[in-house]
């Protein structure tokens, strides 16, 4: 049997995009980031909100 984890990251007042949907508000800190790409790398299916998979969907096939 497998391990089901949720993961959200929100801001401390609950919010996930800024007004206008910008989700360029949070810059992760070094540690933030390598703990989600730590997850990331160890994750075997990831499924993603019609909103974020929209916002990402350009990027993902050029990005580093």
């Amino acid at each position: 049997m497998r391990k089901l984890i949720y993961g959200m990251n929100l801001s401390l007042d609950g919010y996930i995009a800024a007004p206008g949907d910008d989700i360029g508000w949070s810059v992760p800190s070094d540690e933030l980031f390598q703990f989600w790409s730590d997850q990331l790398q160890a994750t075997d299916l990831t499924l993603y909100g019609r909103k974020l998979w929209q916002t990402m969907s350009s990027y993902w096939p050029t990005g580093d």
